[in-house]
């Protein structure tokens, strides 16, 4: 099992991505929680020793840990610093659509910085799974 310090350690911020910068940390965290690297009650950087980690702005930093306070993520209590939620929400139908939206534009950007455009993307998807209509 990886710990905290050696999951930010695989950190990276792309600026040439299209992604925010603030995004790209909250998509981080979340792939970490989904991956069982952060657990439950585990602490996350300050924001300052995060945004030094990763050379960013430390508002960058609060903005995407108060996006994962307000998804329930994260939890912050004052004085103590930010910590990974015990019990972490089911996600509902519109939390998976902005999920899957979200991966969507990731991939596309991905896709168009080695030259890939959407079409030979849903086409080379549609080639793996032909029951896609």
């Amino acid at each position: 099992m990886l710990n905290v310090n050696s999951t930010l350690d695989q950190w990276r911020v792309e600026y040439n991505s299209g992604i925010p910068v603030y995004r790209q940390i909250i998509n981080q965290a979340c792939s970490a929680v989904a991956a069982g690297a952060f657990k439950p009650g585990s602490q996350l950087p300050t924001i300052r020793a995060l945004s030094q980690r990763l050379n960013v702005n430390p508002n960058t930093v609060a903005k995407a840990y108060r996006e994962l306070e307000l998804k329930g993520i994260v939890v912050s209590e004052r004085g103590s610093g930010s910590f990974i939620q015990a019990h972490q929400p089911a996600p509902g139908a519109r939390e998976k659509r902005a999920a899957l939206k979200n991966l969507y534009h990731r991939l596309l950007a991905d896709a168009a910085s080695s030259g890939l455009t959407e079409s030979e993307l849903l086409s080379f998807i549609k080639e793996r799974n032909p029951s896609t209509p």
